[in-house]
């Protein structure tokens, strides 16, 4: 009678558990509210800066964010200094009104007031970011590496990294041609199992040469990077903050979809923008040094 009273109870609870994890649950995505996207960077030369400010668009279709225009925005620094942001001639792009220069260690407070409903209530974002210190990079140099016949070149860098956990983000230019202008074409990474050491010359990118290009399908032009003897490449790296390095993976992540076995569900992506709003505002220095393919 006991084994009965066991069982039952034992079979009750199976009951309850596996109806209570198949209720449904609807996802509004089709209709999702818009939410305004607000990403800029401030560096360490003296130009107009620029905040870049849009407004999502609905969840399933293709079109790109449309820009917000008449915001008013301002960045205020550490030191006591306002600057203040006007719409270019491209709509929801922001200059500052004269050039400035972020300074390394000050904090800069972004303030974002935008209609993005068209109701006549300006609402408030704000964001801050510190202004990181330039890495010092000793020299960056090419490698010719044939590989089934193939020639490819990595390029390695040499440099002190210092004590404590870093960040950083690289990217190059070709001929004086900016070649990663999108966020899906950075390199971001920690000092993981490098931090304090010298970086003795790691491989930190891989280039193909020109002529293997006709061997590549037309699928994969658009991710490697080709290149022949005599070309400038202009490598560019910066010391930039935890979160904006997660802001980079995450975007990166969600571009190119998670395995369907293995991975988890889409999640947001990290942001320092406030008030609900998505996207970021980061300061850092970047360092460049030009080297020719051999």
């Amino acid at each position: 009678m006991w084994f009965d009273i066991k069982y039952f109870l034992l079979i009750a609870c199976m009951i309850v558990c596996y109806s209570s994890c198949t209720a449904p649950i609807e996802l509004k995505t089709a209709h999702s509210d818009p939410v305004i996207v607000i990403y800029g960077c401030l560096t360490e030369d003296t130009i107009h800066q620029s905040i870049r400010i849009s407004v999502s668009s609905p969840y399933f279709e293709m079109q790109p964010n449309l820009p917000v225009s008449n915001a008013i925005v301002s960045i205020q620094s550490s030191e006591g200094r306002t600057f203040e942001l006007v719409e270019s001639t491209t709509k929801g792009v922001y200059l500052t009104k004269y050039p400035m220069a972020a300074i390394t260690g000050a904090t800069y407070l972004l303030n974002v007031r935008a209609d993005i409903n068209q109701n006549g209530n300006l609402k408030l974002y704000e964001a801050t970011a510190t202004m990181q210190r330039p890495f010092v990079v000793d020299s960056v140099n090419m490698n010719i590496m044939y590989i089934m016949g193939f020639k490819h070149y990595t390029l390695n860098l040499y440099a002190q990294e210092e004590e404590g956990t870093d960040y950083y983000c690289a990217y190059y230019i070709l001929n004086d041609t900016l070649s990663a202008s999108k966020i899906s074409s950075l390199i971001v990474f920690s000092d993981f199992g490098i931090d304090g050491h010298y970086i003795d010359g790691t491989p930190l990118m891989q280039f193909e040469d020109k002529e293997n290009e006709r061997f590549g399908g037309s699928n994969r032009r658009d991710t490697l990077r080709y290149v022949k003897p005599g070309d400038k490449i202009t490598f560019c790296i910066s010391l930039i903050e935890k979160g904006y390095c997660d802001f980079i993976q995450q975007s990166q992540q969600e571009r190119r979809g998670e395995n369907p076995f293995f991975g988890g569900p889409a999640s947001n992506i990290a942001t320092n923008i406030s008030n609900g709003g998505v996207g970021y505002f980061a300061a850092f220095s970047t360092t460049r040094l030009d080297v020719f393919v051999p």
